[in-house]
């Protein structure tokens, strides 16, 4: 007699284990570009908040040390508060040069020479949409210590839209006024 069974699998058989091995292959390919995705949308808010903190801790720096603070494009004689805030500060820094901070064309600038060359200190794929700066006590003989808030919007585009971020900090002048 001859034996008619036979081990193996049958073509109905092979044709489901391909269709759900298939399946499953789709579904991990889809979740890894996904992640792909996330992962440079991160990567792209990093670079915004990395070059955002920086300009803040350029001009943190140097206004801590300064005097003569002023929220206009020229410094003045006298020192000027301006508690409504605007959107470019100058001071003289510690060496004495006029030191100028403004928003320009989104784009955060600094200008060492009183405002005859200014440099960008955000790349230009960072969108600044905001920049503002708010001095308290700059004037002499109020008993005021000065201070300076700076606040700041800024985004980067991305695939899926924009990473949008908010920097703010708040900067104590560390000479003592005369």
């Amino acid at each position: 007699m001859i034996n008619m069974f036979k081990n193996g699998f049958t073509l109905l058989e092979m044709i489901v284990a391909i269709g759900v091995f298939s399946v499953a292959i789709l579904i991990a390919i889809s979740s890894f570009l996904n992640l792909e995705g996330i992962e440079k949308k991160v990567q792209a808010g990093l670079e915004v908040q990395t070059n955002l903190r920086f300009a803040l801790e350029i001009m943190a720096k140097e206004i801590r040390t300064g005097t003569s603070y002023h929220c206009s494009l020229s410094p003045g004689i006298e020192p000027v508060s301006c508690p409504s805030g605007l959107g470019s500060f100058s001071f003289k820094n510690a060496g004495g040069a006029v030191i100028i901070y403004r928003l320009n064309a989104e784009r955060i600038e600094k200008s060492s020479d009183g405002g005859s060359v200014f440099q960008p200190l955000t790349a230009s794929n960072i969108k600044v949409e905001n920049l503002k700066f708010y001095a308290v006590g700059a004037e002499t003989g109020d008993d005021i210590q000065p201070r300076v808030l700076i606040n700041m919007k800024a985004s980067s585009p991305t695939r899926s839209g924009e990473n949008a971020f908010g920097f703010q900090t708040m900067v104590s002048q560390r000479k003592p006024a005369p």
